[in-house]
């Protein structure tokens, strides 16, 4: 039982009732796990239960005032049977586009029991209005179930029914229900094969809400979606106020948008481009003129020290600490995030604790100081070298060649699966992560964990490789390839029951 984030319940209330407004906005936040609010692990607390009521009763007002059923099914209270016989068979359209699926004899036979009882009390706009409510707070609705057929055993294998794969393979592209096209297939028993499954899942790739779901994947891999809660020292970094903040948040933003409208999310262009997006402001931060005469975004050639988002000032700005750069956050981004290598948290005896800034030397100094501790070093052996060759950029990512009137070194390297990598500053490290193997093998991995909602496990390994080998096959690693490649896999149409 999977339950719907804030996007998914949005969406999928709208694909009930077309028009209707987003109504998550004051839900509880998701937590994340492995840096993903999409996992199967998400919980309803009293708060989000209240939260949930709420928006299911907001729900229900519109989607009274937009189904209409009273006109349709005028009161009768001399015939009630009568006016029953006209009013079910619309609450059960409704019933069913909001559970995903047909109803059972069984669901038709509880929701009747259910209109009875509101009906014997209530006028019947009132019992409509409360059925909808219902239907909208209901486990059915609020969870999508991977259960297969009933009736199962514990700990088996089993398939997902047509309904379900509909559901995964919806939610996975696009955070909403199955359209109708999808419905169609689920009720014709034509998802069985990998093909099939492949064609609606590059026919929902081309739509908007794949696009929209693509966009949240990048920004939560990255880290990036905490941009618009960034603060800096201005004493340190006077460039800094809230119109940078929307200035550079836009820049990335666009870009983003860019790479997955018209360059089909290639992982490729959106790590190594040689250009951005920016307005007056950023481009002027950049050492460039503004691309537009008025000052607004538009594409802009980057200066050669930069490359792709990775040197974006929002994402420099993000891995980075409220007075100075930070070589450990930057380094284990990259490592974490770009390669899918893990890097221990530090042991419970060590105090974390940045070292203080420092006018009379540079961040990269403090920092080799600061880490000397034999007890830091087998992890920040790793760290240091990747976060350091970004100390061309400070903690707001303007590009510095001094620092507190020294040089700045920005010579770093890195390990993968083929060696080390020695480069000088972060354009030069981003240039090259665009083209390694390393994060082409790693990218299917992160969105595996983000579109199943779980961690890896060894079962999972002949999925992960068919994902890579697709994934690696298109020569511009376009994420959409990963997913198809996920929604072929007979893995991703089983599940294992619960063992207790």
């Amino acid at each position: 039982m999977r339950r719907l984030t804030r996007t998914e319940f949005d969406n999928s209330l709208a694909a009930v009732i077309p028009g209707m407004p987003p109504l998550s906005a004051t839900f509880a936040p998701e937590d994340t796990i492995l840096g993903f609010s999409t996992h199967d692990r998400l919980q309803v607390t009293s708060l989000l239960a209240d939260q949930i009521d709420n928006g299911a009763l907001n729900a229900s007002v519109l989607a009274f005032r937009t189904l209409k059923i009273y006109e349709k099914c005028p009161a009768d209270d001399v015939d009630k049977e009568k006016e029953e016989a006209c009013t079910m068979p619309l609450l059960f359209d409704v019933a069913s586009r909001t559970f995903r699926r047909p109803l059972t004899d069984e669901d038709k036979k509880e929701l009747t029991t259910f209109w009875r009882d509101l009906r014997a009390v209530a006028d019947p706009q009132t019992a409509q209005r409360t059925f909808l409510q219902g239907l909208f707070a209901s486990p059915s609705f609020l969870y999508r179930t991977e259960l297969g057929a009933p009736g199962m055993g514990r700990d088996q294998v089993v398939r997902l029914t047509p309904y379900e794969i509909a559901s995964a393979l919806s939610y996975a592209i696009t955070a909403a229900p199955p359209d109708e096209e999808l419905l169609a297939a689920a009720a014709a028993d034509a998802l069985d094969t990998a093909e099939q499954r492949e064609a609606h899942a590059r026919r929902l790739l081309a739509t908007p809400l794949a696009q929209k779901r693509l966009y949240h994947f990048v920004t939560e891999w990255l880290g990036i979606t905490g941009l618009a809660n960034i603060t800096k020292n201005n004493q340190v970094f006077p460039n800094f106020s809230q119109a940078f903040k929307d200035s550079s948040r836009a820049e990335t933003k666009t870009f983003i948008e860019h790479v997955l409208a018209n360059e089909g999310g290639s992982v490729k262009e959106l790590l190594g481009a040689n250009y951005t997006f920016a307005d007056g402001r950023m481009a002027t931060f950049y050492g460039r003129q503004s691309p537009t005469p008025n000052g607004a975004i538009g594409r802009m050639e980057l200066p050669p020290e930069r490359a792709g988002v990775l040197t974006h000032a929002s994402v420099l700005a993000t891995y980075a600490l409220f007075d100075s750069s930070s070589p450990i956050r930057r380094g284990k981004f990259v490592l974490t995030r770009l390669l899918c290598q893990e890097v221990p948290s530090p042991p419970p005896t060590i105090v974390i604790i940045p070292p203080a800034v420092s006018d009379d030397t540079t961040t990269r100094d403090r920092f080799a100081a600061h880490t000397n501790n034999p007890n830091c070093a087998g992890c920040h052996v790793r760290l240091d070298p990747v976060g350091f060759g970004f100390e061309n950029f400070d903690g707001l990512g303007k590009h510095r060649t001094t620092e507190n009137g020294f040089p700045v070194d920005a010579k770093g390297s890195i390990a993968h699966a083929s060696g080390d990598f020695s480069f000088t500053g972060g354009g030069e490290l981003a240039r090259w992560l665009a083209n390694s193997e390393d994060v082409a093998n790693c990218v299917p991995l992160q969105i595996f964990r983000y579109a199943m909602g779980r961690e890896e496990s060894e079962v999972d390994q002949r999925l992960l490789s068919d994902m890579r080998d697709a994934f690696k096959a298109n020569p511009r690693l376009q994420l959409g390839e990963a997913l198809v490649s996920l929604v072929r896999s007979p893995y991703f149409t089983h599940r294992r029951t619960a063992n207790e």
